[in-house]
């Protein structure tokens, strides 16, 4: 049997795969991958096109009928979380945001603290551009993007983490997960996860095949950089997130509609 898996161009989520799509590791089924983007992945997710596809906790929300979450493959910010950066310190209240994505969960986490005049959706790698530009004030970083901004010239205004952790205690930030189609059977749902939970354990075992690996979706020709980052949001989480995971996502979708930014909701876990 052949599953189809989307996932994005980054580089923790290519590390988390390299053992299943390199056979590296044997697996229960034949795996064929798609590539696109964090929110193209969001929005294609309404029309059930994959078996698997990564995808935000925000954007979960729509798609939860037709999809579970495995509790295998997310990406959680421990101590790390989205960061907001500009050309100098400004009012957030009365600024022009970039963002990455409507359905992103960065997005979300913005608005679950934060309130500002206006929001533009940009392709996350060229948020940094626009606040250059002056087309926006300040931006929503999530990726590696987190990582290079200061070379550009752009300061930190705000963490979105320290937020969080004033909210939620130690818990992680949830942020990205894989969803698997709802229909497939139970038992294939945890042949995949054992899958994916394997060549996550391959790839910390072989860490630097992996992010060797990983780093031809990488948009920095740098090797310690990626390293760096696949390894603040690929964690021991990652291999299966649990009781911990499952209460940061609790809160998360607690805090989302208790600001009113969303209704009442329980993701389903495998």
């Amino acid at each position: 049997m052949e599953m189809i898996i989307a996932h994005t161009p980054d580089p923790d989520d290519a590390f988390m795969f390299y053992a299943m799509f390199e056979h590296k590791i044997k697996t229960s089924f034949e795996y064929r991958q798609v590539v696109k983007d964090i929110e193209t992945l969001n929005k294609e997710a309404i029309n059930n096109l994959y078996d698997v596809t990564a995808i935000s906790a925000n954007g979960y929300i729509r798609v939860s009928d037709k999809y579970d979450l495995t509790a295998s493959g997310a990406s959680f910010g421990i101590n790390y979380g989205p960061i907001v950066v500009a050309k100098k310190q400004i009012d957030l209240k009365n600024a022009v945001i970039g963002q990455p994505g409507t359905y992103t969960s960065s997005f979300m986490l913005y608005r679950m603290f934060n309130d500002s005049r206006e929001y533009k959706e940009i392709r996350f790698d060229q948020i940094t551009n626009e606040i250059l530009k002056g087309t926006i004030d300040a931006g929503i970083l999530i990726h590696d993007e987190q990582l290079k901004f200061q070379d550009k010239g752009l300061i930190k205004i705000l963490d979105l983490y320290d937020q969080w952790r004033a909210y939620a205690g130690d818990l992680p930030v949830p942020l990205g997960f894989n969803a698997i189609r709802k229909s497939l059977s139970l038992e294939d749902k945890l042949k995949y996860r054992e899958d994916f939970e394997n060549s996550i354990k391959y790839a910390f075992d072989h860490e630097d095949d992996a992010v060797k690996y990983a780093m031809k979706y990488s948009r920095y020709n740098d090797f310690e950089l990626e390293r760096k980052f696949i390894k603040m949001y690929v964690n021991e989480l990652s291999i299966d997130f649990g009781e911990r995971g499952k209460k940061a996502l609790e809160m998360y979708y607690k805090k989302a509609a208790e600001r009113k930014l969303i209704s009442s909701f329980t993701p389903v876990i495998v």
